[in-house]
């Protein structure tokens, strides 16, 4: 039997030999993992101005290349545009007399019909103007009864050459008097045989009503703008085309649309009007495009990406794919590959551009290579 001294003892060196065993086991662990070389990411680096990648990386990233080349060029224009109306297709109408509104027959997003009613106005200069027409009326009529009777009276010798006369003069200022009445009604917008004072607005011509803005009871001056009326079926397209690529563009030209809130959507468009000034600031002028609107795609004010196809002369070019090309800094930009495992970032001087190739004005020899796809991940590892 161990005596209860003697058992302690032995209990107290067994434990301190596992502590001690547990730290050497922690300390060689430790130094073997400081020991194993640190994992390397395979990513593009830099070196001497060059972008050094793997056969690994340019196959993960999908990097292929192609070689800048010289041939026939057809090139095409892409801008930004803003969706209009055709100003030959837009008519207003204004209230032209003072006075308050009655009734409102169309708002804001109605069709309406050439001569279809608008609104209602009464006013009572307009009332005055159709009494005064209404009085040139009567004294009209008993002028012409007054200068029948004076004729008749002369050819049977019963009156004199003068008072037929003085009739037939009488009768003259009268209709004179009652086409000055006839048009004070007209250039009130009224109408002679409707009630007295009431103005019925009425739309110029079949269209759309983008603008009401007249309510019932509202109080309106003779300057006041009530309906803005818009045949939808054709609108313009401003595009603002710079200085350098303007005098390509010629009327006729085709265009494809995208609108910016459905870019699957393309649709078809004519140049009608080139514009003849530079503006200073921007260097720019306008390009009007012409569009068949009868399903409704565009809206006014809409934004709009162009793709102008020039009909003029093919061009003699160096050009390379447009993938080819980025922008660093500001500054367009494509890899030229030294090899297939070190890329060597060069900028250029990009001209026109076709859609699917782009000019190459300077910075590159004829079969010189270039990546053309994976650019915008090797972009991205590099200036990340």
């Amino acid at each position: 039997m161990i005596r209860p001294p003697l058992r302690r003892l032995l209990i107290g060196a067994g434990a301190l030999i596992l502590v001690g065993g547990l730290a050497v086991a922690r300390a060689w662990h430790g130094r073997g993992v400081a020991d194993e070389p640190a994992e390397v990411r395979d990513v593009p680096r830099e070196e001497d101005g060059a972008i050094l990648i793997s056969d690994a990386y340019a196959k993960r990233a999908g990097i292929t290349f192609a070689a800048a080349a010289r041939g026939a060029l057809t090139p095409v224009v892409k801008v930004v545009g803003t969706v209009s109306l055709d100003p030959r297709r837009v008519s207003v109408v204004g209230t032209r007399t003072p006075g308050f509104v009655k009734r409102v027959f169309k708002l804001e997003g109605d069709d309406v019909r050439a001569g279809e009613a608008l609104a209602e106005v009464e006013s009572a200069e307009l009332g005055q103007a159709q009494a005064s027409f209404a009085s040139a009326v009567a004294e009209q009529n008993a002028a012409v009864i007054n200068a029948r009777r004076e004729a008749a009276l002369l050819e049977n010798h019963l009156t004199t050459a003068r008072e037929s006369e003085e009739a037939e003069a009488t009768l003259a200022s009268r209709e004179a008097r009652l086409a000055a009445a006839r048009e004070g009604v007209t250039a009130m917008g009224g109408e002679a045989r409707s009630p007295l004072g009431r103005r019925l607005l009425r739309s110029p011509i079949s269209g759309h009503v983008v603008e009401a803005l007249l309510s019932v009871g509202q109080s309106v001056e003779p300057h006041k703008l009530a309906f803005r009326i818009a045949n939808l079926d054709s609108v313009w397209v401003e595009l603002e085309v710079f200085e350098r690529t303007v005098g390509l563009v010629r009327v006729g030209d085709s265009v494809e649309l995208t609108p910016m809130s459905d870019l699957g959507r393309h649709i078809k468009g004519t140049v009608a009007h080139v514009g003849e000034l530079i503006d200073l600031t921007s260097r720019s002028t306008d390009v009007r495009v012409q569009v068949d609107n009868k399903d409704r795609l565009l809206r006014p004010g809409q934004s709009v990406s162009a793709l102008i196809r020039l009909s003029g002369p093919q061009r003699d070019a160096l050009t390379v794919p447009s993938p080819a090309v980025t922008y660093v800094d500001d500054t367009p930009t494509v890899f030229v590959a030294a090899t297939t495992n070190r890329l060597v970032p060069t900028k250029v001087r990009i001209g026109l551009s076709d859609g699917a190739r782009d000019e190459v004005l300077s910075g590159l020899a004829p079969g010189t290579q270039v990546a053309v796809t994976g650019v915008f991940a090797l972009k991205s590892e590099l200036y990340r």
